[in-house]
């Protein structure tokens, strides 16, 4: 005898209104995440370009600037401010005083590197790298970075094993590199510059405020190099973690670097950038203060002070010296 045909239940329909309910809120966050993905597409866009640098690359800059004076006091010997999207002198107190540069000596190795190294390339490290004093990122003979790697680390970490295995990487010997960097730094218009090395421990290596602008002008147009400066932290091989000394990104999140550099003899020098809205546009100004002694946290209050005093100042309430 064949068993009894199992009886189904009767379906239920699910109700039309149910099944429009769902389509609506897959729709609903279908377009939360589209416009969540919009959002974020404009600010990695408004980052990666802080602005729109209408003034060329390289701008004969007067030997006399008409100097501002501050309407509050610094602790820095010389300095200059710049809005690079007009290439309009803001501010300048002693721009032409020639002082060492300290670690913002890696604003040139930097810009040879970005400009005649591939960012692939595998770097070993040699052994005068490796023995290469004071900032580093505890490089041992026979380590292999790629050159992206290594600049991360020179502007990040101010690693002076770094600058000199760049250095190595591009001309072979450290010589011929420093020998490119003051070459280099005449062809660009940096009559106050000279170069005794690729990190700036050597007190030759120095210049003026001024000088210090042209090659950070020129760095600020390769949006990698913005890139890299105005990153907190990444991993490197051999470094899990890797923060920036920077402490004016901590301090502002309109600032996109630029560099640090101390020494004894160079006192505290920084060169810095921002970005903010002015009048509905991105306005981009960079600045140098050299000499600071006082330490970095008081001059990354002097920086803060010179932006937020030059964006008033680009937004319409110019302020002139008495």
């Amino acid at each position: 005898m064949l068993p009894a045909p199992k009886t189904r239940a009767p379906k239920r329909k699910r109700a039309p209104w149910a099944l429009l309910a769902v389509i609506a809120a897959l729709v609903a966050a279908a377009s939360v995440h589209h416009k969540a993905h919009q959002r974020q597409v404009k600010v990695d866009q408004y980052w990666s370009t802080p602005a729109k640098l209408s003034a060329p690359p390289l701008v004969v800059l007067p030997k006399t600037p008409v100097v501002t004076r501050l309407p509050f006091p610094i602790g820095e010997n010389s300095g200059v401010l710049w809005n690079l999207n007009n290439g309009q002198l803001l501010w300048a107190m002693d721009p032409h005083l020639r002082e060492p540069y300290a670690s913002t000596t890696k604003l040139m190795t930097i810009y040879l590197a970005l400009h005649q190294l591939p960012l692939s390339q595998v770097v070993s490290i040699s052994p005068r790298a490796a023995a290469t004093p004071g900032s580093d990122i505890k490089m041992a003979v026979g380590n292999r970075f790629t050159v992206k790697q290594l600049l991360y680390a020179l502007m990040l970490r101010s690693a002076n094993d770094s600058a000199v295995a760049l250095a190595q990487a591009d001309q072979g010997h450290v010589a011929k590199f420093v020998a490119e960097m003051n070459q280099t730094a005449q062809s660009l218009g940096m009559q106050g510059t000279t170069y005794g090395d690729p990190d700036g421990l050597n007190p030759h290596s120095a210049g003026t405020a001024w000088d210090l602008s042209i090659i950070a002008r020129q760095d600020m147009q390769n949006p990698l190099f913005r890139q890299i400066v105005r990153t907190k932290s990444t991993s490197l091989p051999y470094n899990p973690v890797v923060t920036n000394l920077n402490g004016l990104l901590y301090l502002d999140p309109t600032v996109i670097g630029v560099k640090t550099g101390w020494t004894g003899a160079a006192g505290f020098n920084l060169v810095f950038a921002a970005t903010r809205q002015v009048n509905g546009q991105p306005v981009t100004l960079l600045g140098v203060i050299m000499h600071g002694q006082h330490g970095f946290p008081p001059e990354y209050q002097d920086a803060e002070k010179i932006l937020n005093w030059g964006f008033k100042t680009v937004k319409g309430a110019p302020t002139t010296a008495p």
